[in-house]
């Protein structure tokens, strides 16, 4: 367990302290190989925890890779490492590999860093451990809130990471979100330490690292906005294959599909395809450049899909793949008696986690109570613990709803 935090001055106050500035000025960005190899000597002669946090384009760009990382060691300083231009990064995650990583919201954050060659080498996530000890809200401006007395101005959180320049504003933002970083690590630390649940958070914190990333939906398309409404077969081949061709162009040219035709838009051509690029082009989303420039792929696939045979269009309802379950929301009238275990699940999980001051989601996972109730097993104490375990529940975990599921399930 790390050293007692350090006290913030205000800590106490009723009202947060707004930190503007960052304690050392705002870096400059580390966009160079020369500057990169100087930011990698000071972070190597460090043993300090690491504080990183990323940035990315999301909503303007196809990818979610890393545009910025922002990395701070307490005795290096805080550097802004641009990903853009330096997208090869091994020699820094070397200079990294001596310490605990301390991220907030660490699964959005580990792919983008794993995507530039950044691998954390043990994990301290903040989002998780407020999570723990009982935080209502656990966003990063709320547990500092909590935790530290001080909030930070979150203006450019949406932003286009992948504009270059970087202006100076979003600079200071982008340092200030790992300025408090492990001053935070120390204090929810001592608090876990404190409430016995530290082994809870090392338990947590390795699932995470060790967590599979999941594989591609092939249905994802099924999941635009308004999708639901559609009711014939014909329809959803042309909303598919529209969404195909977006998605063929959004990741050619890297930018968000949605920037190329919005969900409403693409919903409402699969409703009423026009029949040409004249009809096409009658709508005014349709005649922006960016959209208008790929017409023919537009009417390529509104035609492909009118063209498909009966038996190859895609069936109304999504199809369940092999190992998953179904939505719970259609339990109720195909699977009650599912529903009914899910139910009883639920109340022997609910007065075990409210006990310990957590959210039920926390002391177990949904889908491990889901899959637990459509599975319906009945199993003795040792059969429900290895049952568990195998579902990806941590012992922690194990340790406290076993015991209750067992007379639940029986």
């Amino acid at each position: 367990m790390p050293d007692h935090p350090q006290p913030i001055e205000n800590m106490t106050d009723s009202e947060p302290t707004l930190i503007v500035h960052p304690r050392e000025g705002t870096p400059d960005p580390t966009d160079t190989p020369r500057d990169l190899n100087r930011a990698i000597k000071k972070l190597a002669g460090s043993t300090m925890p690491v504080a990183i946090d990323v940035e990315r384009a999301s909503g303007f760009r196809y990818s979610d890779r890393a545009y910025l990382i922002q990395i701070r060691r307490e005795d290096a300083g805080t550097f802004l490492i641009d990903a853009d231009a330096l997208p090869h990064l091994h020699s820094l995650g070397e200079a990294l590999q001596n310490a605990v990583w301390i991220l907030h919201a660490a699964d959005q954050d580990l792919p983008s860093l794993r995507g530039a060659n950044l691998h954390a080498p043990e994990l301290f996530d903040t989002e998780v451990a407020a999570q723990l000890l009982g935080f209502e809200r656990i966003g990063l401006a709320a547990v500092l809130e909590q935790t530290l007395g001080v909030t930070l101005d979150k203006e450019h959180q949406a932003s286009d990471w992948s504009n270059r320049p970087l202006p100076r504003s979003w600079l200071r933002y982008a340092a200030l979100d790992v300025e408090f970083l492990t001053q935070l690590y120390r204090a929810l630390s001592r608090e876990l330490y404190d409430a016995g649940r530290w082994d809870w958070a090392e338990q947590e914190f390795a699932h995470i690292l060790s967590r599979e990333p999941k594989p591609a939906d092939p249905n994802k398309w099924r999941s635009i906005p308004g999708a639901g409404k559609i009711r014939t077969r014909r329809q959803l081949a042309i909303l598919e294959q529209l969404w195909r061709a977006r998605e063929a162009i959004a990741k050619e040219q890297d930018i968000a599909p949605t920037r190329l035709i919005n969900n409403r838009t693409l919903v409402s051509l699969a409703f009423k395809p026009p029949r040409n690029k004249r009809a096409l082009l009658s709508i005014q989303e349709m005649r922006r450049p960016r959209t208008r420039n790929h017409t023919d792929e537009w009417i390529r696939a509104i035609r492909h899909a009118k063209c498909m045979s009966e038996t190859d269009l895609p069936p109304l309802r999504k199809p369940v793949a092999p190992g998953t379950l179904p939505k719970v929301s259609g339990w109720r009238s195909a699977h009650p008696d599912e529903l009914a275990r899910l139910k009883t699940i639920r109340r022997a999980i609910e007065p075990l986690a409210k006990e310990l001051g957590i959210d039920p989601a926390v002391l177990l996972e949904p889908r491990v109570q889901k899959r637990l109730a459509w599975d319906g097993p009945v199993l003795r104490s040792d059969e429900m613990r290895e049952y568990l375990r195998r579902r990806g529940a941590r012992e922690w975990q194990i340790e406290r709803v076993a015991g209750a599921l067992v007379k639940a399930t029986n």
